[in-house]
């Protein structure tokens, strides 16, 4: 298993790009932006990108997503739930001035699969299983990938967990969706939407929001 990082967009999403290197068969986590430096990577590992798995459908963690899935044929995995995400106004309206510079760039092919609770997709001989975890927007998902790794999305991050001040995000949903994180059995890598990696064990231990989910 290869794991590539890329930070991409105006607000520096965390992009992940996952393959075998033998079989060259992989996926991409929340391509939010820069398509042709994703693009370029895809091309030089010789990568046959089978899926295109998001956490969630909000703008900086899908802008790249019609691109690349032009380019490969990839399928869409994401939660029906943020469907309301797709329509380029309503995902962009509560960003002003800002939403309207994007609405231009704004290019989301849909879903070809609809992931909720125990969906699984396989690739390179890897088996990636999405985990419900609603509070950020309804159809927040966390990916397990070979029970070693879990892409968080915008649900936990390090030390912190993600927003829900804009439309969708509720903070009791959140809550429950942390303490169901900190309830998974064993410990995994945590390579979360934003800013830096951890472990489930070191969030388990210190994040105080996810203490406070186990306290309510």
């Amino acid at each position: 298993m290869q794991i590539k990082q890329f930070i991409v967009g105006d607000v520096s999403t965390n992009c992940y790009l996952v393959y075998d290197e033998e079989t060259h068969e992989g996926a991409i986590i929340d391509p939010g932006d820069n398509a042709d430096r994703l693009l370029a990577e895809i091309e030089k590992e010789r990568i046959q990108l089978k899926y295109i798995l998001l956490t969630h459908a909000h703008f900086d963690h899908i802008l790249a997503v019609g691109a690349i899935k032009q380019a490969t044929g990839a399928q869409v995995v994401v939660s029906k739930k943020d469907e309301y995400l797709f329509d380029a106004n309503t995902a962009l309206s509560a960003f002003g001035a800002y939403g309207r510079q994007l609405m231009q760039r704004f290019d989301f092919p849909g879903a070809d699969i609809w992931a909720e609770e125990g969906t699984e997709v396989t690739f390179g001989g890897m088996t990636a299983k999405y985990f419900a975890t609603p509070g950020h927007t309804p159809g927040s998902c966390v990916i397990l990938l070979d029970d070693q790794v879990l892409f968080t999305g915008d649900t936990l991050f390090r030390q912190s967990c993600g927003r829900i001040d804009l439309p969708g995000g509720d903070w009791g949903t959140m809550l429950k969706s942390l303490k169901k994180l900190y309830e998974l059995p064993g410990d995994y890598q945590v390579l979360p939407g934003h800013e830096g990696l951890s472990t489930l064990q070191q969030e388990r231990a210190s994040n105080p929001y996810m203490r406070q989910a186990i306290e309510e």
